[in-house]
């Protein structure tokens, strides 16, 4: 007898019956694999990445006052791991390195073998890496987007805008100063923050600095520009500086910036104070004799001018030919109590808070003395910062008014204008700083067709019981000088003579150098060619 299997309706819903079953099956035991496995596995630690998500928060684009983009952030990945889903971690490595050349191997195998659940594998990298991260599909990488900070400009502005960690937290200069105000209660959001810099003359000022470091050999050197007016600095270059795109650049001791952390005793450009005083004081006439010839002992020790071509002079050749003896006469007729208070008034025996930095106290000894008045008449026994010395440098050309140093134009607002000089002296000193560009030590700083005063100075770095010879020179120039509206200050730190030159004295490094950058920037700065000087001649000699 012939036996048939039956394969009628039947029997097709009772083999899809079974097929149902065998699946469900195999889903539940999966389903149970996974239960188990998240039981006994921690899930990944969703606080540690919203903190580095936190850390590395978006900054407002820096901008300067024409627009150009100083700082800005772009869009980057960071590359974590949870190694305890990476399925083999020696393949993973040399994939990775394969993908991202130049990372340690053995290093990335030992983070992966470590166990836990969060490694840091990479930061910053480009939108290229990780895509080349991403199609390597291996399990446990995870990429992040994240802000990173840049500076187009490079160099150029490094010591103002001072840079960034890794988490983009502002680190130094403007960078540090935006997350102070961004903290403040109340504070509204920064989406853009406008400065006071020029970006077209900062690149001029600090060109011609960096050829005049080098021609003169020099261990450092700054620039400071500012308006007279209002405080806004325009231009800061300090040397040795860094590539705030490269922080690792940023951390050498050497490349700090001098223009506003350092203090220098300045040497003869702090005449101009003393004479500003004199006249303000009204101590001493324009037409009135200083004897610049005798020596001048004063607690002992004696003061004299080397070089004297004459016995007398005016307070304006004291400063036109930088007579030491006719400050320190002029200092001496003041006394230590006025001088004291007169240096206060201007702002220079205190230290200053500013947008990049706050500047070191100035530096003078406990007692104030006949001879320490001497001394500081002509720049030496008080040091300050180039900074400080540039703002109260400005209220001698502007009408006589403090100024404070600003680098934001709208959290920075400038204060009320308070009166620290005479507007008459303010004018006589404007007079007396053009004629030293003139006909006096300042005459390597004259650009053609412009009025600029100034005045040089030369001062021997102090050391442990006296003097080196090693020098700091500087210089000052106001323009345009029939009615200034900027103040330059250029310093060299120990340069060294140049070949062929007669000396090394600011008349032949830093004022020469302020004299090529003036003739970069005046026309960007809009100020037009009048040849025009200040109408007066120079005060006669009684003798």
């Amino acid at each position: 007898m012939t036996h048939r299997v039956e394969s009628g309706p039947n029997a097709s819903q009772a083999r899809l019956a079974v097929a149902c079953l065998c699946l469900a099956g195999a889903f539940a035991t999966v389903s149970v694999r996974l239960a188990l496995f998240g039981a006994d596995a921690a899930p990944i630690p969703r606080l540690a990445l919203a903190e580095a998500a936190e850390r590395a928060s978006a900054r407002p684009d820096i901008l300067d006052r024409n627009g150009a983009v100083l700082a800005t952030d772009i869009r980057v990945y960071w590359l974590h791991a949870d190694p305890s889903a990476v399925i083999h971690p020696d393949e993973a490595a040399e994939q990775l390195n394969a993908a991202l050349p130049g990372l340690a191997v053995d290093e990335i195998r030992a983070k992966l073998r470590a166990g836990g659940r969060f490694v840091w594998l990479k930061r910053g990298l480009s939108p290229r890496e990780a895509a080349a991260v991403h199609n390597l599909g291996v399990p446990g990488f995870v990429l992040t987007e994240q802000p990173q900070r840049v500076y187009p400009a490079g160099e150029t502005f490094a010591h103002v805008l001072g840079h960034t960690d890794v988490d983009n937290r502002g680190l130094s200069g403007l960078e540090r100063r935006l997350d102070a105000i961004a903290a403040e209660p109340g504070a509204p959001s920064l989406g853009v923050v406008r400065t006071t810099l020029d970006l077209r003359i900062q690149h001029a000022v600090r060109a011609e600095l960096a050829a005049a470091m080098t021609r003169h050999r020099a261990k450092a050197a700054g620039a400071v520009l500012i308006n007279v007016n209002d405080g806004g600095v325009l231009a800061l270059a300090s040397l040795p500086d860094f590539d705030p795109n490269r922080r690792d650049t940023a951390l050498s001791p050497d490349r700090r910036n001098r223009v506003v952390a350092d203090n220098y005793e300045l040497g003869s450009v702090f005449k101009a104070f003393t004479a500003a005083l004199a006249l303000d004081e009204r101590l001493v006439g324009r037409d009135e004799d200083i004897d610049i010839a005798t020596p001048l002992v004063v607690n002992g020790f004696t003061i004299r001018d080397e070089h004297a071509k004459r016995r007398f002079a005016s307070i304006d050749d004291v400063i036109v030919h930088s007579s030491n003896t006719g400050a320190a006469r002029l200092g001496l007729l003041a006394g230590p109590q006025r001088q004291k208070a007169f240096l206060g008034k201007l702002g220079l025996l205190s230290p200053m808070t500013t947008a990049v930095g706050r500047t070191p106290p100035p530096g003078y000894g406990k007692e104030w003395r006949d001879i320490n008045t001497a001394t500081i008449s002509y720049g030496h026994g008080l040091s300050t910062s180039p900074l400080h010395f540039a703002a109260a440098a400005a209220s001698l050309v502007n009408g006589g008014y403090a100024v404070a140093p600003r680098f934001l134009t709208d959290a920075e607002r400038a204060p009320p204008r308070q009166r620290v000089l005479k507007p008459e002296t303010s004018l006589a000193m404007r007079r007396m700083l053009h004629a030293a560009v003139e006909r006096g030590t300042g005459k390597r700083a004259r650009a053609p067709g412009y009025g600029v005063g100034g005045k040089t100075g030369t001062a021997l770095k102090p050391k442990p019981g006296g003097y080196s010879d090693e020098v700091v020179t500087s210089f000052f120039a106001a323009f345009p000088i029939q009615q200034p509206h900027y103040l330059l200050y250029v310093f060299l730190d120990e340069p060294q003579t140049e070949d062929g030159a007669p000396g090394n004295e600011a008349a032949y490094n830093a004022a020469a150098a302020a004299g090529e950058m003036l003739r970069r920037i005046l026309p960007m700065l809009g100020i037009a060619p009048t040849g025009a000087a200040l109408a007066e001649a120079p005060p006669p000699h009684a003798r």
